[in-house]
C-alpha cells in the first residue's frame, strides 16, 4: 500500500490514479499525519460490495429464518429501526 499526504496526492493524481488501476496498489491518503482516504481500484470496490451484499443476504436469511421458527415474535420495520437506533445512541 502506498501512503500520500493529501498535497502529494494533488501533485501526484495521474502518477497515483495509475498505479491503482493497472499496477493493483492501493493508496492512502493522510492529512496531518492520519488517513482520511483510500484510492482503491474499481475491481476492489466491486468485490467490497459483493461482500456487503452478501452478509445482507444472510442477515436477512437469518431473519426470516427466526420469523419462520417463531412468527410471534416478528416486528415492524419501524420498531426494528427504533430499537437498532436506541441501541445505537446507549454508551457502552
Amino acid at each position: 500500500m502506498i501512503t500520500v499526504s493529501v498535497s502529494q496526492a494533488r501533485e501526484t493524481l495521474s502518477d497515483l490514479l495509475g498505479k491503482v488501476q493497472h499496477g493493483r496498489e492501493d493508496v492512502t491518503i493522510e492529512r496531518h499525519g492520519k488517513p482520511v482516504a483510500v484510492m482503491i481500484s474499481v475491481e476492489a470496490m466491486a468485490y467490497y460490495e459483493s461482500l456487503e451484499e452478501a452478509e445482507l443476504a444472510k442477515m436477512g436469511a437469518e431473519a426470516y429464518a427466526e420469523y419462520l421458527a417463531d412468527p410471534g415474535s416478528a416486528m415492524t420495520l419501524e420498531d426494528y429501526l427504533a430499537e437498532t437506533s436506541a441501541k445505537a445512541d446507549r454508551p457502552e
